[in-house]
């Protein structure tokens, strides 16, 4: 969630269409393959999806040539996840000598802070208002961006300013308008949102992109909780660990490039070929829920605990306020 590609688009918006010359399909996982033009593999089923994730032959150790969409694409989400020539580091490979470190720090920091959310602390009274059905999508939005901006800067404080660059990294990541992409970047409205979220964790590049990506997803969680706290029969008949489960989003996609040519689950694919592991409808379901986080891969995200830990603590508060069990 802090730690891989977040963005709302489906496999259309990345630039995979029907038009390819040999496809290769077993129901998880499908090849649009034209030379030169396109070579993608769409991968759904959750096995899959594992394997390839920890497969050493596939990365995030991006090419920057091949077919026309593959570097289209991976264009796209650089440049929404980049600043000042400086890729974040959801977008590093494997071998980076930066990035196990970083991410082994940051994820020692959320446990202990994990530990101290998740009793429900007065701090979350404002989201738990929120879940209670006080209050408007605009502020939960800036409630949630504070939220996790004051894990890197104690005295973060969203704006709605901050909020509307978050959203226009996004959606900078996954449009497939080409003439607005064009204009945001000849205007230089991408790179004034992305500086801005910079600037206000002091210049902490998995920050900044947790301020966009993190932001989203835990939105997401809360509304879904805010459907359960509504609803007296479903808040009575579900514990607060089931809440949790039922709250937490994973990105819709994230990416990996072959790094070599061969084969995986009955697909072939070349050196280059770019795989989208559709992890957002794949975790679905208690025995994939560990696919939220990747939490059996070497890119886990550092949040995978500390997000579990914040649904839990609202929920706590919520339920202390409202019939039914906590």
């Amino acid at each position: 969630m802090l730690n891989e590609i977040n963005h709302k688009s489906g496999t259309q918006q990345a630039g995979l269409e029907t038009l390819s010359a040999h496809g290769v399909s077993d129901h998880h996982m499908k090849r649009t393959y034209f030379p030169g033009i396109t070579d993608i593999v769409v991968v759904t089923d959750p096995a899959e999806i594992r394997k390839i994730s920890n497969d050493l032959r596939f990365d995030r150790d991006f090419l920057g040539h091949g077919p026309v969409r593959n570097v289209q694409l991976l264009r796209k989400v650089a440049r929404a996840f980049s600043l000042n020539g400086r890729l974040y580091p959801p977008l590093l490979p494997r071998t980076d000598p930066s990035r196990a470190a970083a991410q082994e720090e940051l994820r020692s920091r959320l446990n202990v802070k994990a530990d101290e959310v998740k009793h429900g602390p007065a701090e979350l009274e404002r989201l738990a208002e929120w879940v209670r059905g006080t209050g408007t999508a605009e502020e939960l939005g800036m409630l949630v961006q504070q939220s996790i901006g004051r894990l890197f800067v104690e005295s973060f404080t969203a704006t709605e300013e901050s909020l509307a660059a978050a959203r226009l990294v996004l959606e900078a990541a996954s449009s497939s308008n080409v003439l607005r992409m064009l204009w945001w970047r000849i205007s230089g409205r991408l790179q004034r949102a992305k500086t801005l979220l910079a600037s206000m964790v002091n210049g902490d590049l998995i920050g900044t992109i947790a301020l966009s990506t993190a932001r989203q997803l835990i939105d997401d969680g809360l509304h879904k909780m805010r459907q359960l706290a509504a609803d007296p029969a479903l808040r009575s008949s579900m514990t607060t660990d089931a809440v949790v489960d039922e709250c937490l989003f994973a990105p819709p996609i994230v990416l990996r490039q072959a790094k070599t040519s061969g084969e995986v689950g009955g697909c072939p694919f070349r050196r280059g070929s770019l795989f989208i592991l559709e992890v957002g409808s794949a975790s679905k379901g208690a025995a994939n829920r560990d696919i939220v986080f990747l939490s059996q891969s070497w890119s886990r995200c550092a949040a995978e605990k500390w997000v579990p830990a914040l649904l839990q603590g609202v929920w706590t508060r919520v339920s202390a306020t409202l019939d039914g069990p906590s």
